[in-house]
């Protein structure tokens, strides 16, 4: 009984945080579809497809600047803080990663002409992306300011940052773009500005909190578990990125640009539930390592996942096309066919990150590395054979089917060192329900107002069946919502 009652717990604090962080995310993404408006119909095709090309570069150092001791933060913060040394801890990695990445700046900015032609196929840009670079190390700071608030479990402030800071962006952007008619400039000064503000703010913030520490026992360890994640994250931003980058080199810069718009609308399920359920997710996994309700609380919240997830993914799938004609203009309307491949993908990697617990329990960092990047390569060699052929929609096809070969290779791993009963029959079922209801949504009826209220009825329609078919239960809907309310 006590068991039972602390998995309710674990699983009410992991959804409370889920829900805030997810709050919080989806007001963002407003923000920044508001963008769109004004990228589409103030920029040129072409500005579109550099700026999807700058957004991958900046991913691209979100995930190799910190040297992955953002992993090791998770994975050690709990022991560091039982011993009393979590400040250190934390001082040591942060320290450390600062001062490599201003060596980095340096070296980016005198290669700025070679990465000009090279990622945007365009030199004269060559001075856009050294500002941008120096946007990049700025960040850097607020990157580790929101790791922390993760750590400690503080979804609120975590929010107000990130929405203050695409706030920022947001308002900036309109008025360099639309009043200023800056076009592309006004892009990257709008992010130049919004980074300069916030790293003052989060690097005082960083010395305040921890002093001038450093002890290299702790950065060694954190190395040793974080590096080998380097090369993870590479090889995931390779399997999730590589396609805007082949389309640009098989098709057309503007392609690009009409897969990258494509993409965001599909990203929302990465918004709404995969980005803030891993935020909510990580602390909770190492911190119930040893626990008698562990395996089951694991179990558990995968199940919830899906649950929940599918209801999104049918939500993203059937609401994009109206999305898309909505805010974009006519050269981007191909992109909503795109949509349910992009969002079913985000779901599986969502659900990878999951079922990677015992690799991440068992520190096979160098393993989940190795399969991640055999993912990434099969990503590729799809993508040179699918583009040519099926053009943007063979590019959305191979998103999903490099992350299902991801999550079946992470799933090998972790059941072999970790084995977790995980309830694969229920699982399967809601995903195969949510699937078959979709293809009802692409009967086109004889007028834009009935396809529409066919397509609301639709997306009701699934948890409906859900309750239905006792894949989820009232009891279980209503117990978990009571969590909100303590």
């Amino acid at each position: 009984m006590a068991e039972n009652q602390s998995i309710d717990s674990e699983l009410r604090r992991v959804g409370k945080n889920t829900a805030i962080y997810s709050i919080g995310n989806i007001g963002v993404k407003v923000v920044s579809f508001l963008l769109i408006p004004v990228y589409t119909h103030y920029l040129s095709l072409y500005d579109v497809g550099i700026i999807v090309l700058l957004e991958l570069i900046e991913v691209l150092y979100g995930y190799v600047a910190p040297l992955g001791v953002l992993n090791s933060t998770f994975r050690f913060f709990y022991s560091a803080k039982q011993e009393g040394r979590e400040k250190r801890f934390w001082a040591s990695n942060f320290y450390f990663v600062f001062v490599v990445n201003i060596f980095l700046l340096i070296i980016l900015i005198l290669t700025g002409n070679t990465g000009a032609r090279i990622i945007l196929s365009d030199a004269s840009l060559t001075r856009l992306m050294q500002i941008f670079y120096v946007t990049l190390f700025l960040g850097l700071t607020r990157i580790f300011l929101l790791n922390l608030l993760r750590i400690y479990e503080k979804p609120v402030p975590f929010i107000f940052i990130v929405f203050i800071y695409f706030l920022l962006v947001m308002s900036l952007n309109v008025w360099f773009i639309v009043g200023l008619n800056l076009g592309l400039w006004g892009v990257v000064w709008a992010k130049l500005i919004t980074s300069s503000i916030l790293f003052i703010f989060a690097f005082a913030y960083l010395v305040r909190h921890f002093g001038f520490r450093f002890d290299k026992s702790d950065l060694i360890r954190s190395l040793s578990y974080g590096a080998p994640m380097i090369l993870h994250g590479v090889s995931l931003l390779i399997l999730s990125l590589s396609d805007r980058f082949l389309i640009k080199e098989i098709i057309s810069v503007e392609s690009s640009g009409i897969y990258g718009i494509a993409y965001k609308f599909g990203m929302v399920m990465n918004m709404a539930l995969v980005t803030p359920f891993i935020q909510a997710w990580q602390p909770m996994l190492f911190r119930l390592e040893n626990r008698p309700e562990q395996k089951q609380t694991y179990q558990k919240t995968a199940l919830y996942f899906v649950q929940i997830g599918i209801i999104l993914w049918l939500l993203v799938s059937v609401g994009g096309k109206y999305l898309i004609k909505w805010t974009t203009t006519e050269p981007y309307h191909v992109g909503t066919i795109l949509v349910p491949f992009i969002a079913f993908g985000y779901f599986l990697y969502g659900l990878q990150d999951i079922l990677k617990a015992g690799a991440l329990l068992k520190n096979l960092t160098m393993r989940v590395t190795v399969l991640g990047m055999t993912a990434a390569m099969l990503n590729v060699i799809l993508n040179l054979f699918m583009i040519p052929g099926y053009g943007l929609l063979g590019a959305a096809m191979v998103t999903v089917i490099s992350y299902l070969i991801l999550l079946l290779l992470i799933l090998n791993l972790s059941q072999r060192h970790f084995y977790v009963n995980w309830l694969w029959g229920k699982m399967i079922r809601v995903a195969a329900l949510g699937i078959g209801i979709y293809f009802l949504s692409l009967k086109e009826l004889s007028s834009a107002n009935l396809s529409f209220l066919k397509d609301v009825l639709v997306v009701i329609l699934l948890p409906v069946l859900m309750i239905v078919f006792r894949l989820i239960s009232v009891a279980e809907i209503r117990r978990f919502l009571q969590g909100f309310r303590k």
